[in-house]
């Protein structure tokens, strides 16, 4: 065996300290300067290795790491994406370490038996890309503040041998067109795939695991997931779930990964076929593809607000404002699309306003020029059986209603003008003897006024519907409240995160809660704790305070990870706003604040009137002295 063999070999037995944090760090270092003299002179199949490659995104830089690799070749700008990979059956709690079925135990007639009576070996270097999916890159901030990095869209595509067609999964629900001009339902829902991603930043930070078939938390998929193998291959199983990529969207959710001035941070992207759960078998060595658009600059992007005025579908409610989008708990998606009405983006909109038992409305992030080919489609919380082929039952989040925003529009709605489907299209030419808009515009034309408002006023007739064709038949909205007989009056709704006007801006800010910080007074108030457990459990509030010109203005803040830490999510300020205090409330007192905590003059920030692009997040930490002081944290300017 030649020299440079042995020595591939003895590479293979090492494992990466991204996917093995039991590694010591020097044995790390080593393997890492290894790894990169071998790249240097060897070549291998299937992976490439790009030096560098820059994004379009102004506030952060995305680049290749040493050793970007993806079997199939691998392109980065602001998007990653992997190409026709192929995936064998693998299994991990958390994508760190990569466990391999041997022995798949079959059972009678080749059923595959519980997890726990199969063999498993531990992964190699010599899987990675050969195996699952594993790709290292570097994110760099641009500014000299926190730079908030979220996903703007996604897509998976994997082959289902099962059927033979592609699966999608990219948050949104794909409703075709029949011959007839009417929705379609049959290729609305994808089969269940238990493909999964996962984000590692370092050794010492959990990874972020995701299930890109999941449009929210609830309906990803839990499965017994491998943690470890002993010297046999039996393996020792941990519950195991993924989050939904709709927690990162960009806008609404969190960030999924957040840069600290000009920082680099290498980032490992793992994707696996997760043996343990369902339909594995339909998709293992089958072409895979999955893009990731990463996002941290607004600046082209802008809110939409999606208000419930509904009337009821029956005869005798049809004329009563019931506002029912909400109710049952169902949740919003805003899907956008392509010139040909292909190509979906989704987003999950974030509930803005409340009646004070439901949402009422809804926002979220849209490109300022879409002006067209726009769905606002209503989905239930919890999955539900429906037949996708009108004979087989199938565990899908099922979708309720649609409002759609197209050239097609008023077609799709004249197409159902049968039977219950007349009211919709009766209801549409209430509005305007022209039907619904085709542009989010005043008058419904390509040149009329924008508008960032739609007011969704009826359902499309069919009532509860157990029939998903009916289901997806076009409801009735429209933008605006300056379009020909629409009822929205002359005042646009008022949300908890508007758009800024001239001279506002986005104020965003953390606090960071001391663990040992006490109240004398509240010790053992509501089970104690501290400070951190009184506001996790909503029995205390902390409100950042603004002062504007000497006008105070102050915002409640959310607490988040068991209260350690508490958030302002962005919010709209005068501009030259300056964060001066926080404030702790008591609710149940008739006079609430309890205390004061001031932010000491040459730590206060001014906020100041951006597009976006600049925007920083302010944080602080509330330490254990006295009765609580604020501390500048991160490095932000003032």
């Amino acid at each position: 065996m030649k020299l440079k063999d042995k020595f591939c070999n003895f590479l293979n037995g090492l494992v990466d300290s991204r996917l093995n944090n039991t590694k010591k760090v020097t044995t790390s270092y080593v393997a890492l300067f290894l790894v990169l003299s071998i790249f240097a002179v060897s070549t291998f199949s299937w992976f490439t290795i790009r030096d560098t490659a820059t994004i379009d995104s102004d506030p952060f830089s995305l680049e290749s790491a040493a050793g970007m690799r993806v079997n199939k070749g691998e392109e980065i700008r602001n998007t990653i994406t992997v190409k026709q990979a192929k995936l064998k059956e693998a299994s991990s709690v958390d994508g760190r370490n990569m466990f391999f079925p041997v022995d798949r135990g079959y059972g009678d007639e080749g059923q595959s038996v519980d997890t726990n009576e199969m063999k498993f070996r531990e992964g190699t270097v010599g899987d990675k890309n050969n195996g699952y999916i594993y790709s290292d890159f570097t994110l760099t901030g641009q500014t000299g503040g926190q730079v908030e990095v979220y996903v703007k869209s996604y897509k998976v595509q994997v082959h289902n041998r099962n059927t033979n067609k592609d699966e999608v999964y990219d948050g949104a629900t794909h409703i075709t067109v029949d011959n007839n001009s009417k929705p379609s339902t049959y290729l609305a829902y994808q089969n269940p795939c238990p493909i999964r991603i996962a984000f590692i930043r370092n050794s010492a930070e959990a990874s972020t695991v995701i299930d890109p078939t999941a449009i929210i938390d609830n309906y990803a998929d839990e499965c017994q997931a491998v943690s470890s193998v002993n010297s046999l291959g039996s393996a020792t199983t941990t519950k195991a779930k993924g989050r939904s990529f709709s927690d990162y969207y960009f806008g609404t959710g969190a960030p999924l990964f957040t840069l600290d001035g000009l920082k680099s941070q290498n980032i490992t992207m793992v994707a696996w076929l997760e043996a343990t759960g369902e339909n594995c078998d339909a998709y293992e060595g089958q072409d895979v593809s999955i893009t990731v658009e990463l996002e941290s600059n607004w600046k082209d992007m802008e809110y939409v607000t999606f208000v419930d005025k509904t009337k009821g579908d029956a005869d005798n409610d049809q004329d009563t404002e019931l506002r029912w989008v909400g109710n049952a708990g169902c949740f919003l998606v805003m899907t956008y699309y392509d010139e040909n009405f292909q190509n979906p983006k989704s987003v999950v909109m974030s509930e803005s306003k409340s009646d004070g038992k439901k949402p009422i409305e809804w926002i979220a992030y849209l490109p300022k020029d879409k002006i067209t080919n726009i769905s606002f489609m209503r989905y239930s919380k919890v999955k539900e059986k429906i037949k996708l082929d009108g004979t087989n039952d199938v565990e899908v989040g099922r979708i309720y209603n649609v409002w759609h925003t197209t050239a097609e529009v008023n077609t799709w709605i004249a197409a159902n003008k049968s039977g219950n489907g007349k009211k919709a299209y009766d209801w549409s030419l209430d509005i305007n003897k022209n039907g619904l808009q085709t542009y989010r515009t005043d008058d419904g034309t390509a040149t009329g006024n924008k508008e960032n408002t739609y007011y969704a006023v009826h359902g499309n007739g069919y009532g509860d519907t157990p029939t998903v064709a009916e289901n997806v038949a076009p409801c009735i909205g429209y933008w605006g409240t300056k379009y020909a007989n629409s009822s929205g009056g002359s005042v646009e709704p008022t949300t908890t995160e508007q758009l800024p006007i001239t001279g506002e801006t986005y104020a965003r800010a953390d606090i960071q809660i001391d663990y040992n910080l006490w109240l004398n007074e509240y010790n053992s108030y509501n089970g104690g704790g501290g400070l951190r457990n009184l506001l996790s459990q909503d029995v205390l509030v902390l409100k950042a305070v603004f002062d504007s010109n000497g006008t105070e203005t102050a915002y409640e803040m959310k607490p988040q990870g068991g209260g350690d830490k508490c958030v302002l999510s962005k919010t709209s300020v005068k501009s030259g706003s300056r964060l001066v205090r926080f404030d702790l409330y008591d609710p149940a007192k008739e006079d609430p604040i309890i205390r004061n905590y001031i932010v000491p003059t040459n730590i206060q920030h001014t906020f100041t009137e951006s597009a976006g692009s600049n925007e920083y997040i302010i944080s602080y930490s509330l330490v254990n002295q006295g009765s609580g002081i604020v501390e500048k944290a991160g490095n932000w300017e003032n």
